[in-house]
């Protein structure tokens, strides 16, 4: 999305308390149709970890990452803003002593004198203040401590099934009329990487990414844009507008199945101390 940075900004620029409730409505559909992480990339970062680590895990949402984390033994304690995602976590995860959910924003969190040897954002790290979020969050690290930036990018409809969708989206949503392929994505966190190093926080980073194919039906696909924050965004009247004209679409080219790509990718890097 060649806007996305943009998009952002003006996200950034909205008061915590409406943050804290941007993805609400979409908590249970997020668990369900988001892109799952792939495990080449879970067992990397795990690799990194001494066993039975304490994590600081921040924007968790309903445990898609954090999952993989609790299940491997792991104890994490998860900063999460959205008080119906923090009920989700709760009970999603209520037989795993080891997992502390807090309902909060990583600029409101009041840590305690405890530092972390890893700190893990699971697709969230863009959600953070960009002027503070790396100083912030190496202030935490122990000398020597990670920070994990786990991500799934969009999945993108081949180029064929989005050429039926562009004009749809040059009337409803022009500011991402266009195709994000695989190297628009690569490129996308290959500025992650240089962000992080320009803090002069981190060092020794290191990116690792894997392309991954997942395919949804039409009904899951759209269900799928219900958890991505351009879509929410939208007035209701135009969202729910777009959507019917995206099944029309569907329905007329006998569009059964969707054929999806996204990376599965992770940078990890190392505090510079002091920080």
């Amino acid at each position: 999305m060649k806007n996305f940075d943009a998009f952002f900004q003006n996200i950034y620029t909205q008061p915590i308390t409406d943050r804290k409730h941007w993805y609400a409505e979409a908590t249970e559909a997020y668990e369900q149709y988001r892109a799952p992480y792939v495990s080449k990339i879970i067992d990397l970062i795990c690799q990194q970890l001494e066993p039975n680590e304490l994590i600081l895990e921040i924007g968790s949402g309903p445990g898609n990452a954090t999952q993989h984390f609790i299940q491997r033994n792991f104890k994490l304690i998860c900063l999460e803003p959205n008080p119906k995602a923090c009920e989700f976590l709760a009970r999603r995860f209520q037989n795993y002593p080891d997992l502390e959910v807090i309902n909060t924003t990583f600029e409101e969190w009041q840590p305690t004198p405890k530092k972390f040897n890893a700190i893990l954002a699971s697709t969230s790290f863009h959600w953070l203040q960009p002027e503070t979020r790396c100083q912030a969050i190496a202030r935490l690290l122990n000398p020597q401590g990670k920070i994990i930036l786990l991500w799934n990018t969009v999945p993108q409809p081949d180029s064929e099934i989005f050429q039926y969708l562009l004009p749809l989206y040059e009337k409803h949503m022009p500011s991402f009329a266009s195709f994000e392929n695989i190297a628009v994505q690569e490129q996308n966190l290959n500025n992650i990487s240089q962000g992080l190093l320009a803090s002069d926080c981190f060092e020794n980073l290191e990116l690792t990414q894997v392309i991954e194919q997942k395919d949804y039906t039409p009904t899951d696909y759209l269900k799928l844009l219900t958890t991505l924050s351009p879509y929410i965004a939208l007035e209701t009247t135009v969202r729910e507008q777009l959507f019917q004209e995206l099944r029309e679409v569907f329905q007329s080219q006998n569009i059964e199945v969707i054929p999806t790509e996204y990376i599965c990718a992770a940078h990890i890097a190392q505090v510079k101390f002091p920080a």
